[in-house]
């Protein structure tokens, strides 16, 4: 049964917003203001989980204010402004303040910094002329245990106007996706609090979980974070704690990856579950390693996510896996005048609510996109609702609805690792108000997935002597692996492996005196294909 996170909407502060008193004084008057100076410019701030965080904050202020508490603003669709205090009281000599601000030890989300007036009433009051930078909040930290060994991490990145909240795949995945309309400030809607994510326990029908979301060669398998929550913390098993190795890295204009790794554990007598300190003394390795590369742009309205599974072990797997989302809306499900709604490939363009327990198949193998909006009765270009798409790579063989919970859902996957190989499958969560811009982000979403295929020779236009044509060019590995086949005019190339990514093929074939064109074709693991094609003549 698939793990609720708390609500989005406080997801995005990690806690509920630390709302400051009114700053004691009189209201101001008439020609009152706040200028904050230093930050000059909108910035990304860093955030260190756990850390001390300052952000020196200078100003100017008309000449009756006297002090100011230095907040960072937020509003939210139907919710009163989430405010992060960073200084307060601050005291302001002949118009100019400055401090050496802390922001709060649960971060805020993206906000506006505004010096606010003693007397002013942040919750109701007018506030526009208290002017400042927006700060995006990049934030990133990693959870240990006991012994210091890093099991999962929470992060929090922003940019342009839109925002993400992951965490790593064994506790939630992708957290939640975010519209925050600027230079208002204003947050919209929030849907998701987790997808994507193989947790230790999985969705039945039944509402009883009866193993993990990760089977390898029939064995429960188990990620760090799966450890410390069911094995160590739930069943109070004496197993050592493996590892989680990731990393962040954040570009200039915030876009974000986050690389996750780590051997797939399980229990080292049997598979009874969950697992008892009979069955489950200590843990051995399933042979797989797990690695998972998350990136979040296109202005933080979508979650780019790959997944490889590789033996380390030089012996075939075979993987069962089901990929849980918990599709809860910010009123915490079905609210009193909606309902969410879904749509499916192959099923039709209305959403449709879903049933406990339901099962969905029919999916095709190829990529594609379900869609999720957190009311099916409203409008689709209506802000107060929202749109969320998820993309994969390959289809499910079935999407299985809970037996307890309407909104949380498991999609079904099977692969095989071959000897000393390598499975992959890609995934994407793309967010916007509109259904239609979401719609359009999950096509891009789905191009992306796919390999690129090249022809270097010969070049667009040649002449090519003879009738005796050879043609040569480049693969580039998609989200469901390298091809293993071209075709060129409907001849088989012959593909020379470079590295994992990377593959060059070549054929020769004879054609006629006259144009031609040269169209090569390629086809990935999931029946998805992709061709090229240009021109040339044989004279």
């Amino acid at each position: 049964m698939t793990k609720r996170a708390s609500l989005a909407i406080i997801a995005f502060g990690l806690v509920a917003a630390v709302v400051p008193m009114a700053a004691a004084g009189a209201a101001p008057g008439t020609g009152t203001f706040t200028k904050i100076t230093t930050p000059s410019k909108n910035l990304i701030y860093r955030y260190a989980i756990g850390q001390l965080n300052k952000l020196r904050v200078t100003g100017q202020t008309s000449l009756d204010v006297t002090t100011v508490d230095i907040d960072c603003v937020l509003s939210i669709v139907n919710n009163p402004p989430q405010i992060a205090v960073l200084a307060s009281a601050v005291p302001v000599t002949a118009g100019q303040f400055s401090v050496t601000a802390t922001f709060p030890s649960n971060q805020p989300t993206n906000c506006r910094l505004r010096a606010i007036p003693a007397g002013v009433d942040v919750q109701g009051d007018y506030i526009g002329a208290y002017s400042g930078p927006i700060i995006y909040i990049s934030a990133f930290g990693i959870r240990r245990d006991g012994a210091s060994i890093p099991y999962s991490y929470t992060a929090q990145f922003e940019e342009g106007d839109g925002a993400a909240v992951l965490t790593d795949v064994g506790s939630c995945g992708v957290e939640a996706l975010v519209t925050v309309q600027t230079p208002q400030m204003l947050a919209g809607p929030v849907e998701f609090t987790c997808a994507f994510s193989l947790l230790p326990s999985n969705t039945t029908a039944s509402g009883t979980s009866t193993g993990s979301a990760i089977q390898v060669n029939g064995h429960n398998a188990y990620l760090p974070s799966g450890v410390q929550s069911l094995l160590i913390n739930t069943q109070a098993l004496a197993v050592s704690q493996p590892a989680l190795t990731v990393s962040h890295k954040v570009a200039s204009n915030g876009d974000t990856t986050v690389s996750e790794a780590a051997t797939l554990m399980r229990c080292s007598v049997s598979d009874i579950y969950p697992p008892t300190a009979v069955s489950c003394p200590s843990l051995t390795s399933t042979g797989v390693r797990f690695s998972r590369v998350t990136t979040v742009f296109r202005d933080g309205h979508q979650v780019k996510v790959r997944d490889r599974f590789t033996s380390t072990d030089h012996l075939a797997h075979s993987l069962k896996l089901q990929y849980g989302s918990d599709a809860q809306n910010q009123a915490g499900g079905d609210t009193a005048t909606g309902r969410t709604g879904y749509t499916y490939p192959g099923h039709g363009t209305a959403f449709k609510p879903a049933a406990l327990g339901n099962t969905i198949t029919g999916l095709g193998s190829k990529l594609g996109s379900m869609f999720i909006r957190s009311d099916l009765y409203a409008r689709s270009d209506d802000p107060q609702a929202d749109t969320v798409a998820e993309t994969w790579s390959r289809a499910p063989s079935r999407i299985q609805y809970d037996g307890v919970e309407t909104d949380q859902f498991g999609m079904s996957y099977a692969l095989n690792v071959i000897a000393g190989g390598t499975a992959s499958i890609g995934f994407a969560e793309s967010e916007r108000w509109s259904t239609l811009d979401t719609q359009k982000l999950a096509v891009v979403a789905g191009r992306d997935m796919l390999p690129r295929l090249t022809v270097t020779s010969p070049h667009r236009g040649a002449k090519v002597r003879g009738r005796t044509t050879t043609v040569k060019g480049l693969l580039v590995a998609g989200d469901n692996g390298l091809p293993t086949s071209v075709k060129v005019n409907g001849h088989k190339a012959r593909i020379h492996k470079i590295d994992a990514r990377t593959a060059s093929y070549s054929v020769t074939f004879t054609e006629s005196i006259g144009h031609h064109t040269i169209k090569a074709t390629t086809v990935d693991a999931a029946g998805n294909a992709v061709a090229t094609s240009i021109r040339v003549t044989n004279r």
